[in-house]
């Protein structure tokens, strides 16, 4: 909490009060000598977050070259004053808004590559999914964890929840796109590297393309989970914690694995890892949407707020209904 006291002629008394009144804070006002001149005297009591402000706009307003003209400010240990409690609390919500509005910002940086489809997007793709096949084949978990990290198929998935928070349908259609694209590469790449291979030698179902056949509920779960744990660290400003969800995410392997089953012309594999794939996919977006919704992300102008709102309670409950028939087509018959 700051004091700050203003000591000048009269003629500037009523531009200090406007700006005393502006900034809202509780003042005093004495009238003193200086030789022969009257003077005014404003004693004000000022949050620290706004003193700044307040001093550089009453310097503005006075001539501080003049002796008998001067503002003084100090640090005051408390102030006992429900009013000034009550003000501190305003500043606080607005600075909590504006950080809001500022991280929208930043966030929208960040997604906006992964809005529109690209073609450095697809030579990642598909070199990812090359190196996924290779490791699945070779079944060398450090290949395919490889091919986790350069995977650019969470871009679209955190843009197109970003878009349906802030109302941007047009976006969420692009991004939409975008990463059907990318898993639709993702599975012809591993469908035409298989069908190669299998012109030169048998290929064997080695653990970890097995084990993107699995399917469960429980997958389901942590992929939502995933979803909660990605947008937490793009609202939380830590996205390093996004290479960790990358890779428990998993999309390239699944997907790959379904493009193998078309090659092999195996139905039950290409199923399988579809469905996994398609449940990490729903699991993602329902997750990450859900923490954009309840940290309050939402577009600047309030006439797009209703709007965006409206949007995303409807993504989030077409999602849900996704995940329950999901969740039934998941559960392993007895």
């Amino acid at each position: 909490m700051k004091k700050i006291e203003i000591t000048c002629h009269e003629q500037r008394g009523s531009a200090i009060e406007f700006v005393l009144k502006k900034y809202k804070v509780p003042y005093h006002l004495n009238l003193v000598m200086y030789d022969e001149d009257k003077l005014l005297r404003y004693t004000a009591i000022c949050l620290d977050i706004l003193a700044s402000n307040l001093v550089n706009e009453l310097n503005k307003i006075v001539d501080t070259r003049q002796k008998e003209v001067l503002i003084t400010s100090q640090t005051i240990d408390a102030t006992l004053s429900e009013y000034i409690n009550k003000l501190e609390e305003e500043e606080k919500e607005k600075h909590k808004k504006v950080e809001k509005k500022k991280l929208s910002e930043e966030f929208k940086e960040i997604v906006e590559p992964s809005v529109e489809f690209n073609k450095n997007l697809l030579f990642m793709i598909i070199i990812a999914a090359s190196v996924a096949t290779v490791g699945l084949f070779a079944n060398n978990a450090s290949l395919v964890i490889g091919a986790m990290l350069i995977s650019p198929l969470l871009g679209p998935i955190t843009a197109f929840s970003f878009n349906v928070a802030v109302g941007k349908p047009q976006k969420v259609y692009k991004a939409t796109i975008s990463g059907l694209i990318l898993l639709a590469a993702v599975i012809a790449t591993g469908t035409i590297l298989t069908a190669i291979a299998l012109q030169f030698s048998d290929l064997p179902m080695t653990n970890e393309i097995l084990s993107r056949t699995e399917i469960s509920p429980v997958y389901l779960g942590v992929a939502i989970a995933l979803g909660f744990a990605g947008g937490i660290a793009m609202t939380t400003k830590i996205p390093g914690i996004l290479v960790g969800v990358a890779i428990a995410a998993a999309l390239v392997p699944p997907a790959t694995v379904a493009g193998i089953g078309i090659a092999l012309w195996n139905f039950s594999i290409f199923s399988s890892a579809l469905t996994l794939t398609a449940a990490n996919v729903i699991g993602l977006i329902l997750g990450t949407t859900a923490v954009f919704f309840i940290e309050g992300i939402t577009p600047r102008r309030v006439y797009e707020k209703e709007k965006a709102r409206s949007q995303m309670w409807k993504t989030i409950a077409i999602f849900i209904g996704l995940s329950v028939i999901l969740g039934f087509l998941l559960l392993k018959p007895d």
